[in-house]
């Protein structure tokens, strides 16, 4: 059962339910506040994707912020620190889903639509997994970080249903897997692989092309497809960007100061 919000991953009942299964200390769930040890100031109340208004009364410290408001996190007693990113966000509720596709993007997804490429689509338990194992050594590689196995095999076996994975296959070899985390009536494409194979045939187009659809048919209205970062990956971000995705810009980081670590500030 998939509680009816559109509140971002981070920001999830289901979310909370595998932090508590990973072991993360979770003392709020609306808004979702984790407490964390930021050096010498100890243990730090700490949200993601929360507005200002949720957190308001609330003992969060440092703040990921949702919304591009700076006077509402100012209101709130915040002072940012880092400036905000972007993400892309695909509506699946459009009566012709295909027709928002860029021109270019849906050229070559048809290119591969012509390869005797086969999708599939399993829920998954929490089992390993291929996907984990190369998206791993692609961020060793790039220089990026994505949420821990662990931590993503928590929401899958906490959440029936809430984790699928979609499968590439070229003559019965896998050239890439995506995982998206079905959370209310927003869903997310969390991690995503494909070898070289793969994309030559266009497989992370028919990845995300079956997804976006499969989770539209389950209603879903939008796919969260993450940060969008023009300057260190042009590539992916045209990639998410062909979808027809809209950029949204969040809200940036922020820190709340309590008269303690005020003084130990100064």
């Amino acid at each position: 059962m998939f509680e009816p919000h559109s509140a971002p991953l981070q920001q999830s009942p289901q979310f909370a339910r595998a932090l508590r299964t990973y072991g993360s200390v979770v003392i709020g769930t609306d808004p979702v506040i984790l407490q964390r040890s930021f050096g010498r100031f100890g243990a730090v109340s700490f949200a993601s994707r929360a507005t200002p208004e949720s957190v308001a009364n609330t003992p969060v410290r440092i703040l990921n912020g949702e919304t591009p408001c700076p006077r509402a996190y100012r209101d709130a007693g915040f002072r940012q620190v880092i400036t905000p990113s972007h993400i892309a966000e695909w509506s699946l509720d459009q009566p012709d889903l295909r027709a928002t596709l860029h021109p270019k993007w849906r050229n070559q997804l048809v290119k591969g639509e012509k390869q005797q490429v086969q999708i599939s689509e399993n829920i998954w338990d929490g089992s390993p997994h291929e996907l984990f194992a190369q998206s791993v050594r692609l961020g060793r590689q790039r220089g990026f970080t994505s949420y821990p196995f662990k931590l993503l095999s928590a929401f899958a076996s906490q959440n029936a249903g809430g984790a699928v994975i979609f499968e590439a296959y070229s003559q019965d070899t896998l050239i890439g897997a995506c995982l998206i985390l079905r959370h209310g009536t927003t869903a997310t494409y969390q991690t995503a692989w494909a070898s070289e194979t793969g994309k030559a045939l266009q497989a992370p187009r028919l990845l995300l092309w079956r997804a976006a659809s499969r989770m539209a048919s389950l209603g879903h209205s939008t796919l969260d497809l993450g940060i969008v970062e023009t300057d260190r990956s042009a590539g992916l971000a045209r990639f998410k960007l062909g979808t027809g995705a809209n950029l949204r810009q969040l809200g940036g980081t922020w820190v709340r100061l309590n008269s303690r670590q005020k003084k130990l500030a100064r």
